[in-house]
């Protein structure tokens, strides 16, 4: 699990103690390293919220890209969720 503040806390200590041996050392960063892997986050989408029309799709990335839209405010005009906005802008929309 990450924990980047302890991380931090432990490279500057580092940083702080050059007479820390190297063996220690390694140890210290190896630890720190550990705390800086996160999880991917295991979101999903409700399958009933549909996905976008190429129109749909379409007009998402021209609000986004063109106007300046929020991608809530485009889902809200939609219809639609705003994950669904998202991946259309973004490119990763599902067919």
């Amino acid at each position: 699990m990450s924990n980047i503040p302890r991380a931090r806390e432990l490279l500057e200590q580092l940083l702080a103690n050059p007479m820390i041996m190297y063996a220690e050392r390694n140890k210290i960063v190896r630890e720190a390293l550990e705390l800086m892997h996160r999880r991917k986050a295991k979101f999903r989408v409700s399958k009933e919220i549909k996905t976008l029309t190429p129109r749909q799709k379409k007009q998402a990335r021209h609000l986004r890209n063109k106007c300046g839209w929020s991608v809530l405010r485009i889902a809200q005009t939609l219809g639609t969720n705003h994950g669904r906005v998202s991946e259309a802008v973004r490119g990763k929309a599902h067919t």
